[in-house]
């Protein structure tokens, strides 16, 4: 009698033995993947800001490196140059904010009893009430509760700003040492890199590095040319007016207008308005003429010539930019928005594919369009001309 197979007589059960076990492992691998990926990306995304940060900002100064490297400077003797210059201006104009809130503060205690007799006056005269102000001023000085409290406070104020302090200086100084490797190295960090990948993707990788290089660079170039002149105009302007603190005003003006995106040019303006006020109300006004002014020589006549071959990016682009980078990464992601976008666009513009535009009234301004039907007039009656003779 003939054997039959057990293949065939045996039917295939426990299929389940040989895929759970698997599919058990697999789906412990993935979790333990994603798991691990989150923790490392939770407990590194510090370390990785900075890091973007230092290389923005050494794109940044990458451009007056180079320059001073053309001219025969070793390398990190131009890079140190440049970070010392930069480190110095962004000290002269912390001490100058910082000078102008300590003297206000200062200037705002001194005034709190004038402003306790007028708030007390109006409300005598507009209420009939019979509020002493003397008395008021007493309470407040005389306080020894409220002193106490206050004194701790200032304590524990100074305290929270001087350990915050010293976290930013080490921040501070963790990118600035970023930034000096990074700067003083370049060639030799890009050539490490390339050669790490084929030709193809070398030129690619390369083609895309300078793009990064030229936008970032001619951003803070443009913008820090628009920021001096700015600053020029208003300590000048504020001189005259009579304001205070006239040259860490128009720093803030200069700086805060060019590099906070779409809202940079009204809290920059706002800060010596407020000022002014404090002063005089008249000064306030003149102030703001002043800045009103400047705002529109800087839009139509300086910032067209300054920005036209550095940030080529529509303003609905920019804003946009903005506020998708300061919800992702805070103030830092929003002040990195513009170079970022403009970077993508260059590279959509090198990369994408270009085609002949179409003839429409609707994406042609008036002029185009009866520019375009009169050319096209003048052609159909040359060829009747022709055709008749």
């Amino acid at each position: 009698m003939e054997e039959v197979p057990d293949s065939i007589t045996t039917p295939s059960v426990g299929w389940y033995r040989v895929w759970l076990p698997r599919l058990t492992v697999g789906t412990i691998t993935v979790l333990a993947a994603i798991y691990g990926s989150t923790w490392i990306v939770g407990n590194t995304s510090g370390f990785m800001i900075t890091l973007v940060i230092s290389v923005f900002a050494a794109f940044a100064m990458l451009p007056a490196v180079e320059a001073l490297s053309n001219r025969g400077w070793r390398r990190g003797l131009a890079t140190a140059l440049v970070m010392i210059v930069t480190a110095a201006f962004g000290i002269v104009f912390a001490y100058a904010l910082i000078n102008v809130a300590v003297g206000e503060t200062i200037k705002l205690v001194g005034q709190v009893p004038s402003y306790v007799r007028s708030l007390v006056s109006w409300a005598n005269r507009t209420f009939n009430l019979t509020i002493s102000s003397d008395q008021i001023i007493s309470d407040i000085t005389a306080d020894q509760q409220r002193l106490q409290a206050l004194s701790t406070n200032a304590v524990s104020g100074v305290l929270g700003l001087a350990s915050t302090a010293v976290g930013l200086l080490f921040q501070l100084l963790t990118i600035g040492l970023f930034v000096f490797y990074i700067l003083a190295d370049l060639p030799r960090l890009r050539a490490a890199i390339l050669r790490r990948m084929p030709p193809e993707q070398q030129q690619h990788v390369d083609t895309i590095t300078a793009i990064t290089i030229e936008k970032v660079g001619g951003y803070v170039y443009s913008r820090s040319l628009l920021a001096v002149s700015s600053t020029i105009f208003h300590f000048f302007a504020f001189t005259l007016i009579g304001v205070p603190y006239a040259f860490a005003l128009s720093m803030w003006v200069g700086i805060v207008s060019q590099f906070v995106p779409t809202v940079g040019t009204y809290v920059a303006g706002a800060f010596p308005l407020l000022i002014a006020l404090a002063e005089k109300p008249f000064d306030a006004f003149l102030v703001l003429i002043a800045i009103l002014a400047y705002q529109q020589f800087e839009n139509y006549l300086l910032s067209p010539r300054i920005t036209a071959n550095t940030m080529n990016l529509h303003p609905a682009v920019a804003f946009g930019a903005a506020i998708v980078g300061a919800s992702l990464l805070g103030g830092v992601g929003a002040l990195l928005a513009l170079p970022v976008a403009a970077t993508i666009v260059a590279m959509v513009q090198t990369y994408g594919d270009h085609y002949e535009l179409i003839h429409s009234e609707h994406i042609e301004s008036p002029e185009q369009y009866k520019a375009r039907m009169r050319e096209s007039a003048e052609q159909r009656a040359a060829r009747r001309a022709k055709r008749r003779s």
